[in-house]
C-alpha cells in the first residue's frame, strides 16, 4: 500500500481472501465439504429457473454468475461477522445487492439441505425426518428451548408492544430450538406471529406441527420451567420439566435434586443455541422479523454440521 503525492492511497498489492474459522466460520476442509454439498443443489436450482415457463432469455444468456465457492465465502463471512450487506460488499469489492442476492440463495439452499448432525443417517428436512431421527436412537432425549435475538425497535407503537420482551427489556425476535445430546440443533422454527412478547410455551403451542411431532416421538422431551404446562399438550410421561415451588410452600430436597439433575441433562440445548449465536448474524437481527425463519434456520443448519 502506497500514498501518492496528492494524499490518495494507491493500492500496490492484491490481498487474496480464503476460508478460515475466524473469517467465515469454517476451516478450509469444512468449506470444501459445504461446496461439495451445496454446489449441485445450486446448479439444479439454476437449471430450474432457466427452464421455467414464460422465460424470455435463452438458457445460459446474460452475465455469467460468480463461482459458487466465491458466493458461499461471501455469505458465510456475512453471517459469521454479522456485518451489514454494505460492509460485507465493501470487504469483497462487490455490490451490496449482490451480497443480498447471494445471501438469499445460500440461505434457501441450506434450508433445503436440512440439519445434518454427526451420526445422522440422512439430513433432517421435515418434521417426519426429525421424528424418525429421534426414534432411531434408543433412549434418546431431545431438548426444547426458546431463543431470542435483539432487533431494531419498530416505528409504530403497536409494533413496539408486539416485539418488546419484558424479560430482556428489549425488542426481540423469537424461535423454538430442538437439540440433541450432542449439542447440535435438530430443528429451528421462528415464532409464527413474529412477535417478541410471546411466552415460550405459547409459541410452541402455536407451532402445531412441531408440537405434534414432539408428542409422537418416543424420545423424552426435556425442557425448563417455561414449559411446565407442556405435559397437558402431549404425553405427560414423555415430558420432563422442573418441579415448581408451590405457592406459600418450599421445594423438598428430593425435588431440588431432581431439578438440578434435569438442569444438567438439558444443558446441551443451551450449548446448541450458543453454537448458533457464534454466528454473529444471530446476535442482532438486522432484517425484518418475517425473514427470521429462513435466516435463523440457515444458521442453525450450519451449526448442526460444523
Amino acid at each position: 500500500m502506497a500514498v501518492g503525492s496528492t494524499g490518495h492511497v494507491r493500492a500496490s498489492c492484491v490481498v487474496k481472501i480464503g476460508p478460515s474459522r475466524d473469517l467465515c466460520g469454517t476451516t478450509p476442509a469444512q468449506f470444501a465439504e459445504l461446496v461439495e454439498r451445496l454446489a449441485p443443489m445450486a446448479e439444479i436450482a439454476k437449471r430450474t429457473r432457466e427452464m421455467r415457463g414464460g422465460r424470455v432469455r435463452a438458457p445460459g444468456a446474460g452475465r455469467k454468475p460468480r463461482a459458487f465457492a466465491q458466493r458461499l465465502l461471501v455469505v458465510l463471512t456475512h453471517l459469521r461477522q454479522g456485518h451489514s450487506t454494505r460492509a460485507t460488499a465493501a470487504l469483497f469489492g462487490v455490490h451490496e445487492r449482490s451480497v443480498r442476492n447471494w445471501r438469499d440463495e445460500i440461505e434457501e439452499l441450506l434450508g433445503d439441505h436440512g440439519f445434518r448432525p454427526p451420526g445422522a443417517r440422512r439430513s433432517i428436512r421435515t418434521l417426519d425426518d426429525l421424528r424418525a431421527h429421534l426414534d432411531r436412537t434408543p433412549g434418546e432425549a431431545c431438548m426444547v428451548d426458546g431463543t431470542h435475538v435483539p432487533t431494531k425497535m419498530p416505528v409504530d407503537f403497536e409494533g413496539q408492544r408486539a416485539m418488546y420482551n419484558g424479560k430482556d427489556r428489549d425488542h426481540v425476535v423469537k424461535a423454538t430450538v430442538v437439540a440433541d445430546a450432542a449439542r447440535r440443533p435438530l430443528w429451528f422454527e421462528a415464532n409464527p406471529s413474529n412477535e417478541g412478547r410471546t411466552h415460550d410455551v405459547t409459541m410452541l403451542r402455536a407451532q402445531v406441527a412441531l408440537l405434534a411431532a414432539l408428542g409422537a416421538t418416543t424420545a423424552t422431551v426435556l425442557a425448563d420451567k417455561a414449559y411446565v404446562g407442556l405435559k397437558h399438550d402431549i404425553d405427560p410421561d414423555g415430558v420432563l420439566t422442573p418441579w415448581v415451588k408451590p405457592r406459600g410452600g418450599v421445594l423438598s430436597d428430593e425435588d431440588r435434586d431432581a431439578n438440578h439433575l434435569l438442569s444438567s441433562l438439558r444443558m446441551p440445548v443451551e450449548h446448541a443455541v450458543g453454537r448458533m449465536k457464534w454466528w454473529r448474524a444471530l446476535r442482532y437481527w438486522r432484517r425484518p422479523a418475517d425473514r427470521f425463519q429462513r435466516g435463523g434456520k440457515a444458521v442453525a443448519v450450519l451449526a448442526s454440521m460444523l
